[in-house]
């Protein structure tokens, strides 16, 4: 519970719905986009600076707790075709990053299957071998050479698909919680600051 008020002290939460709110101040809407970007929305890119901010609060947050966006303007009124922008553009762009997450898990997955059929091959070879244990010394040697090597394909195929997985896949989990946030836009008064 230590943590949930420590939490608690930096994003507003709300017991009822578990959910830590993200705040988020822009002066505009364009800000939330990145100014290099010519691409109309929702395919255009979102600013670096928000980007880094929400995935550093995103992993402040436990995964077990939602997140809600809330995104205070100061702009002098609403414009909801640009809410639909910035929401559309939040989405796409945290998808394109699911889908590139999930082309390296699928790629380190393939690595780790090839590794893991090198190391049977080699294990396979050695254990058939064992019948010119006596023949010379040179064919030890390559038979030694064998089985280390199949030990060595399998650990890196355990290292692929169990240690260097994680990351990624945390990832993932990161951005499908980013993509369900309920995103809420308040307004304020730009002349009143």
């Amino acid at each position: 519970m230590n943590n949930l008020n420590s939490l608690s002290e930096n994003y507003p939460f709300d017991p009822a719905t578990r959910t830590f709110t993200i705040p988020l101040r822009l002066k505009q809407y364009d800000d939330f986009f990145n100014p290099m970007d010519p691409s109309p929305a929702p395919f255009r890119d979102l600013s670096y600076e928000m980007v880094d901010y929400l995935d550093q609060c995103s992993d402040e947050i436990e995964n077990r707790y939602p997140v809600a966006i809330s995104l205070a303007m100061q702009v002098d009124k609403q414009d909801l075709k640009r809410e639909e922008e910035c929401v559309g553009s939040l989405r796409t762009y945290y998808r394109h990053l699911i889908f590139v997450s999930q082309a390296r898990v699928r790629r380190k997955q393939g690595q780790a299957l090839k590794y893991l059929l090198v190391s049977f091959l080699c294990l396979a070879v050695y254990v058939g071998s064992g019948q010119f244990d006596q023949i010379a010394f040179v064919l030890n040697l390559v038979r030694e050479a064998i089985l280390i090597g199949g030990w060595v394909f399998m650990w890196e195929a355990v290292t692929l698909n169990f240690i260097e997985m994680d990351t990624p896949v945390q990832e993932i989990k990161k951005y499908h919680r980013l993509i369900d946030a309920k995103i809420v836009f308040m307004y304020e008064d730009s002349a009143g600051q």
